[in-house]
């Protein structure tokens, strides 16, 4: 049963506890109050029925689910020499290897609720501290870069203090069973090479959606099951 179905009911006992303590406090005449008590436990009985028939025909809310496969490209690697960038960000990866390396991350993420989702979005959640060092009209800037970005119609870029949000739902419909591989380019190596998280939420206009914490282990270059 429903959240909403279970507080309709609690509401209703509720009343009815409360109307029948009235009615047994009332000093109408005890004839009159037993018939007023039958017919209110009628009306309180029917209403119960009426709700419980309601949850019962209201079919519970889809879910998505997904599997994520997550792997670290060996062959698609971003080198920028600490000499070529302005002194900020010499002094912010100063304890970063020269060259500073960035990867291609993959998601590869596959549709596993059982129906087709539709007009899904794809949401990541990444660290600001890994964004690498791009070059835009000569100057150099921090970015995520991603396919995530080929269509632009439907993006959607959120930063907070320590994350940025990376968000598309260009897609019209997503088939069970079928899987997208979303990359994102990102630092991953900062000298300590510890393993940090990812949020990947999946949500869509037929089902209620879902997010995965993915863990990401620059020491481990092969795909992980998640």
């Amino acid at each position: 049963m429903k959240t909403k179905y279970i507080i309709t009911v609690a509401i209703l006992i509720l009343m009815a506890i409360a109307f029948e303590y009235y009615v047994i406090a009332s000093p109408i005449g005890s004839d009159n109050r037993i018939g007023n008590v039958i017919q209110s436990a009628a009306v309180f009985v029917a209403l119960l029925a009426a709700t419980i028939a309601l949850s019962a025909a209201d079919p519970k809310a889809k879910k998505v689910k997904v599997t994520i496969e997550q792997d670290i490209d060996p062959n698609n690697v971003g080198c920028y020499h600490k000499a070529e960038l302005p002194n900020d960000l010499q002094t912010k990866y100063e304890g970063f290897p020269d060259p500073i390396t960035s990867h291609r991350v993959q998601f590869k993420i596959t549709n596993t609720s059982g129906f087709t989702l539709k007009k899904p979005t794809l949401t990541f959640r990444l660290p600001l501290e890994k964004q690498h060092p791009h070059k835009v009209g000569g100057q150099y800037v921090l970015s995520f870069n991603s396919n995530l970005f080929n269509s632009q119609t439907e993006l959607r870029l959120l930063e907070f203090a320590d994350t940025r949000l990376l968000s598309n739902s260009n897609l019209p419909f997503w088939n069970n069973d079928d899987n997208i591989t979303i990359w994102i380019r990102m630092l991953i190596n900062d000298g300590k090479l510890e393993s940090f998280t990812v949020d990947v939420s999946v949500n869509c206009e037929n089902a209620e959606g879902v997010t995965k914490l993915v863990r990401i282990d620059p020491k481990h270059v092969g795909r992980q099951g998640g």
